[in-house]
């Protein structure tokens, strides 16, 4: 097989400089390149058996792995947990009613009890950044499942308010630890072609949640308040027992977390779950890949040591994988600066607001009924469970810049119309229940369309590894802190602003995402971890000492 450079063309004047990954093969940077190969020798991850120098990124899809059965069963396993925290988000737009009157709640109360859990989330998902370093995937997710069964039970057992609140609690620490882990999880076992429809998984799997808590309202509407509420919390245990029993046991450690430390013992095991997940023809580049970047960044590190002035023999402090890399170094800002505003503008356009008090909504449309405002909070899921399955598996074709920037637009466009809708209802000329209801699905549709799915699959892989868990971390803490400040101020807002000027509001919101994913979001679709990595140090002004191997023999 020959060596091919990879063109560096440029897809516009609008595309941002991470995409000039042609910076990278010029003879500067190759003979860097050549200097990093040969002073990483040295270290535990040695890349001297690397291939000649002139070895330079691959063109196409050629040993992007293919899909495997092991990645299917992981990425449904985990998917499952995003199932369990969409059919909390469906269910409380049902529960929270015969809740409230059972336990005598106040409007403040109410909104305590649905957004407490998307606050508390986020003390989970920097936590999980944390023990996920120490512990692996795998054992992060199978502690979030016992500590979302755990708040599910208190929840169900409440006999009032701070009872219901200290299972939220508990819950929500479970959700945060799951939603900082699992996007990263998939995407890290993920073969480059496929990682973006299996981390949209993810999103599929919170909307089928949410479609699952909308059908158990209506399936237990003419239940008494009590018992209707408190079946309710007790269904999703059912699935969270059988998923931990049955399935996490053959979930395999994430590769790149076994290589962090060079053992040998975890570079064979690494090297088994990689053929497993990715195909044996893709293992040894896959493998020999991750082995580089991280020699790079330790070769990189000695480098920083010695221009600080460290002598021989002096202490040496450990590679700088913390908080302080993450906000300072200039590769690891950018990639937060995308990754967390993506995550944060995923909540704050105020979708999770109009899913969790869709009856709220509608009563402002003029639904009084509680039968028909149930049966279309279940339509709105139906509508955004069909099109996040096409977003899922447009994400790899058309790529991340124009699935999130053509559904920002569109998300922008339908709160607009509804903003004007809730504000003229009842109005002469105004609309009506059903052309609110019409434009509250174009809203979930054009969301779901990209900006759900997109979401998960920019903040998986657009962090260097050595602060990936702590930046999917902070982002995911960051999208929970929105979606609870959403969901516990909505009801105030729409006091404040009225239904219709809340949606004004989140209408700028969205024009401002817009703006932004424009200026800055890179194109990453079908590259590997390793070199958009590669690509965001270059962008950054750094030089990288990333070059593809061409195959397994090679490697």
């Amino acid at each position: 097989m020959h060596n091919r450079q990879r063109s560096g063309g440029g897809s516009g004047a609008s595309t941002p400089p991470l995409e000039a990954e042609s910076a990278l093969n010029t003879q500067e940077q190759q003979r860097a390149n050549d200097a990093d190969r040969t002073q990483a020798t040295s270290g535990p991850f040695s890349v001297s058996d690397r291939p000649d120098p002139d070895m330079t990124l691959r063109d196409g899809d050629e040993g992007k792995g293919t899909l495997e059965w092991l990645a299917i069963q992981s990425v449904c396993t985990v998917s499952i947990f995003a199932a369990l925290l969409g059919y909390d988000i469906g269910v409380m737009a049902g529960a929270l009613l015969p809740m409230s009157r059972d336990l005598d709640f106040t409007s403040s109360q109410e909104e305590v009890a649905v957004g407490c859990l998307n606050f508390i989330s986020a003390v989970g998902a920097i936590g999980g950044g944390v023990v996920y370093n120490r512990h692996g995937a795998v054992k992060c997710v199978k502690f979030a499942m016992v500590l979302y069964a755990i708040g599910m039970f208190v929840i169900a057992l409440s006999g009032s308010f701070a009872s219901v609140f200290f299972g939220r609690l508990v819950c929500g620490l479970g959700v945060g630890l799951g939603f900082a882990i699992c996007p990263q999880y998939i995407a890290e076992i993920s073969p480059p072609k496929w990682r973006g429809v299996l981390v949209s998984m993810f999103e599929i799997s919170i909307n089928v949640g949410l479609l699952s808590g909308y059908i158990a309202n209506l399936a237990m509407e003419y239940v008494d308040d009590s018992p209707r509420w408190r079946g309710l919390m007790l269904i999703p245990t059912v699935p969270t027992a059988l998923t931990y029993v049955w399935l996490v046991p053959k979930l395999p450690e994430s590769p790149r977390w076994l290589l962090r430390d060079g053992s040998p013992g975890k570079e064979a095991l690494a090297r088994e779950v990689l053929v497993k997940t990715c195909g044996a023809d893709a293992a040894g580049p896959a493998l020999a890949d991750i082995k580089q970047v991280l020699a790079a960044q330790q070769e990189q590190h000695r480098a920083s040591i010695s221009s600080a002035g460290e002598g021989a023999g002096a202490f040496v402090p450990k590679r700088n994988t913390g908080w302080r890399a993450l906000f300072f170094d200039p590769a690891p800002r950018r990639a937060l600066l995308i990754g967390a505003g993506t995550a944060f503008f995923q909540q704050a356009n105020g979708s999770e607001a109009a899913v969790y008090y869709v009856p709220q909504v509608l009563a402002a449309a003029g639904v009084k009924s509680e039968h028909s405002q149930l049966q279309a909070a279940a339509l709105v899921g139906v509508c955004k469970t069909i099109c996040i399955v096409i977003g899922q598996f447009s994400v790899d074709v058309y790529g991340r810049r124009v699935m999130l920037l053509s559904s920002v637009g569109a998300v922008t466009a339908s709160l607009a119309l509804l903003s004007w809708c809730l504000g003229n209802v009842g109005s002469a000329g105004g609309a009506t229940a059903g052309i609110t209801l019409a434009a509250l699905c174009l809203f979930m549709m054009s969301f779901s369309l990209g900006v759900g799915p997109v979401t998960w699959v920019v903040t998986s892989e657009i962090f260097p590894i050595q602060v990936r868990s702590k930046g999917t971390a902070f982002s995911m803490a960051l999208n929970r802190l929105t979606s609870g400040t959403v969901a516990m101020t909505f009801l105030t807002l729409t006091e404040w602003l009225t239904v219709g000027g809340a949606f004004a509001f989140f209408t700028c919101v969205s024009a401002t995402q817009f703006a932004l994913t424009f200026f800055f979001l890179p194109e990453t679709k079908g590259k590997t971890l390793e070199e958009i990595e590669a690509s965001l140090v270059g962008s950054a002004g750094g030089r990288g000492a990333y070059h593809r191997v061409e195959n397994d023999n090679e490697a």
